[in-house]
């Protein structure tokens, strides 16, 4: 079978110059994982020890609080591709965060000991783990400036310029949940919108 890597390849070579030599050496490591609605790819109480990358699809990553479903972010192709429990990847604890498929779709996948290896054989890649963790900290803290500091009305303005495409995809109560809003509140909005 062949391994559906253009989409990645392509995405790491928007960052760095991406040799032949590492794209075999990627490849020698990636799996193919279709999922459908509702998979859970990563549990909560589970170590998430494997970095993905969307082919196509629509992923959510969510956690439980008192009862109540949280939305951290949205993983699909053209935002967010690397698909993980991060806290939970990066050391090697287990997952208060919840991945679920909610479109279904196609990862790739590697181990993340065999990601962070080929850090240590590519200065590339290595270079473009470090870019990718500067990019993922500039999402967290505007994500995190966004809840702070702006109204709900400008929270959903912002989704809709971030995630454009996902604003009829996915149901109304996923994106009130990351907006940080009761589903009656976006109604609300989108009314007065």
């Amino acid at each position: 079978m062949s391994i559906p890597t253009k989409t990645l390849f392509d995405f790491i070579a928007s960052t760095i110059k991406l040799s032949k030599k590492d794209q075999k050496a990627i490849e020698h490591h990636l799996s193919v994982e279709n999922y459908h609605k509702y998979d859970l790819i990563v549990k909560q109480g589970q170590v998430c020890d494997t970095l993905r990358f969307v082919v196509s699809g629509v992923y959510r990553v969510y956690r439980i609080e008192d009862g109540k479903e949280i939305t951290s972010y949205f993983n699909y192709e053209s935002r967010n591709p690397f698909v993980a429990s991060f806290v939970s990847l990066l050391t090697q604890t287990p997952s208060v965060e919840i991945v679920e498929c909610i479109i279904p779709g196609t990862l790739l996948s590697i181990s993340y000991s065999d990601w962070t290896s080929l850090y240590d054989t590519s200065p590339s890649l290595n270079t473009f783990g470090r870019r990718m963790a500067e990019y993922n900290y500039i999402l967290a803290m505007e994500r995190i400036e966004s809840l702070q500091f702006q109204t709900a009305t400008n929270r959903y303005n912002a989704f809709i310029k971030l995630y454009p495409s996902l604003l009829n995809m996915i149901p109304h109560h996923y994106i009130a949940s990351y907006l940080g809003i009761t589903p009656e509140s976006l109604s609300r909005i989108r009314k007065e919108i």
